[in-house]
């Protein structure tokens, strides 16, 4: 009788610790969902985003195993999500793709300005199969994008849900001692290297596909499979993994992931917190289309660069400053735009669509 009693009184005092904690935190006890925090915003932002941290992050100590299978099942879930969005809207804006790939690939037009929109358009369409020579290298690009893009959200999802609740909790609010930085500044560190790291793995695996999908669309080759054979017996492995054609993907890759997905993210922040934590197809398309402008406006000279590399890797030996080198020479600081009206023609509703596709998969996954 006594040892019950005992128990008891132990629980009830856990319960009266656990609820003065909350109330010293300004938050409600964990029962408590995010709809039933009181309306004061500054206070709801904060109490918002501690109800989203892992129980094992709140109060401090090293994530449980529970946790990381959680966050590896998110991103699991989030790589199938990404993985299906990407193919759907490749598959819809191939003939832009390709048009960008043309017009960065050629080295010299009339006046030395390159090959505008139209005459690259033109040039495509005058191949034999006509307007179907727009979607050149579509196949290759959909199925190859499907495991980079899966393996680069998933490893990206994975990692914020990590590092974040980490970062928070060695420098920000929840720091034990004096904080060093908001929740937000951790939180867009944590974002920031998540996409880093993300991409970093997903290079290795879009190499490939890219090179043969620009071959495709350059017109060297008529088809995917007399693609792959001429050019796995030119010069075989090799020929998938041109000389700096992994670090010029790297190059363009961190960055563009980094600034397309802290845009996105912030975005996408701000109007959760205005439609209470709703989702919306629009806000989804016009956040993605804003995110992937800046990302892919701000990453094209390094485009441009890797464009060359891949698929000309013989003229610049390989290497990342003489590329650069030789297309300043050839045409300024300009060369280093070619390419950028397809590409923003591209991206920006390619963002817009996979981000809308995403959204939509991820519900249906339960993400």
């Amino acid at each position: 009788m006594i040892e019950c009693l005992e128990i008891v009184f132990l629980l009830w005092l856990l319960q009266a610790m656990r609820v003065s904690a909350c109330k010293t935190l300004q938050i409600q006890p964990p029962s408590t969902t995010a709809a039933d925090i009181p309306a004061r915003p500054a206070v709801r932002r904060q109490q918002q985003s501690l109800l989203l941290l892992p129980d094992t992050c709140r109060g401090g100590g090293r994530p449980k195993k529970n946790s990381l299978a959680s966050a590896a099942s998110e991103g699991f879930r989030n790589s199938l999500a990404s993985g299906l969005a990407a193919a759907c809207s490749k598959t819809i804006l191939a003939p832009f793709d390709t048009i960008k790939t043309v017009q960065q690939q050629a080295r010299q037009g009339m006046g030395g300005k390159g090959l505008s929109f139209v005459d690259a358009a033109a040039l495509v369409v005058s191949r034999p199969k006509g307007i179907f020579e727009l979607y050149a290298g579509l196949g290759v690009a959909a199925i190859g994008a499907m495991p980079s893009v899966g393996l680069y959200f998933g490893i990206y999802s994975y990692s914020k849900r990590i590092i974040t609740p980490r970062l928070r909790q060695a420098v920000g609010l929840t720091r034990e001692k004096s904080f060093v930085m908001s929740d937000n500044a951790a939180r867009r560190i944590g974002i920031a290297a998540s996409a880093a790291i993300g991409n970093t793995f997903a290079s290795f695996s879009r190499v490939p596909y890219e090179v043969v999908k620009q071959q495709l669309q350059t017109g060297q080759y008529p088809n995917t499979r007399k693609a792959l054979t001429a050019m796995f017996r030119s010069k075989g492995m090799r020929a998938f993994f041109p000389l700096g054609g992994v670090s010029i993907q790297m190059v363009r890759d961190i960055p563009y992931a980094i600034m397309t997905l802290l845009t996105y993210e912030a975005i996408q922040e701000k109007w959760t917190e205005k439609s209470q934590l709703q989702h919306q197809g629009w806000k989804d398309m016009a956040s993605g289309a804003i995110a992937g402008g800046v990302g892919s406006f701000l990453t094209n000279p390094m485009d441009v660069v890797k464009t060359r590399l891949q698929t000309q890797p013989e003229l610049y030996e390989g290497s990342i400053l003489i590329c650069a080198r030789e297309t300043y020479i050839e045409g300024g600081s300009a060369a280093f735009l070619r390419g950028s009206f397809p590409r923003l023609m591209h991206k920006v509703p390619a963002n817009s669509l996979f981000f809308c596709f995403y959204e939509a998969f991820k519900r249906m996954f339960n993400c």
